[in-house]
């Protein structure tokens, strides 16, 4: 049984949390609750694992880090459309001492969101596992030396991240299209 012999190239760890978030934002999105811990986490993760699925079989690894920047994009609109979907609804009242520590949070937000990009940009690590970690984490995620697992992990990290950072950008947009008007 060659098809079952671990470690697979799309580990059973990301199969089920994929298969979960699909449940559990049909259930946030059916019965409007969007405001649960569980809506929350599924509708971050069901992007992020169908886009490494779709990217790990129709797409090449030459192109990782364009990939990657673009699936953590895809999967933080995504994660709003969904919530959104769920009857999640964000209000902007904001007083002026709130705004000069949201800026601050929103630099560092940004800087930390580039600077992660960045170190999977020069350091992509090794192909091969060789240290007993390794291979338990191969054997639950999918095997490193195929795009999946950087994939996965790379957007659901830099997702998060931008789940922070997108709203204030957006806000600060319609602030300036408000004024201007």
């Amino acid at each position: 049984m060659p098809s079952l012999s671990l470690p697979w190239v799309i580990g059973p760890i990301p199969i089920v949390i994929t298969v979960w978030a699909a449940y559990a934002c049909g259930i946030a999105v059916a019965k409007q609750r969007a405001t649960s811990g569980e809506a929350f986490v599924a509708a971050l993760m069901l992007p992020i694992g169908l886009i490494a699925i779709v990217c790990q079989l129709f797409l090449s690894d030459g192109n990782l880090n364009i990939m990657l920047i673009i699936g953590q994009f895809i999967a933080s609109f995504c994660f709003f459309i969904i919530m959104h979907a769920s009857g999640w609804r964000r209000i902007f009242v904001r007083s002026k001492s709130e705004s000069n520590v949201i800026i601050k949070y929103f630099a560092i937000g940004v800087c930390a969101y580039i600077s992660f990009n960045v170190f999977i940009l020069v350091f992509h690590g090794a192909d091969r596992c060789t240290a007993g970690k390794c291979f338990v984490l191969e054997w639950g995620l999918g095997r490193i030396d195929h795009i999946f697992v950087r994939l996965y992990l790379g957007s659901a990290f830099g997702a998060l991240m931008l789940i922070g950072i997108l709203p204030v950008l957006f806000e600060g947009i319609l602030k300036v299209i408000r004024n201007r008007i």
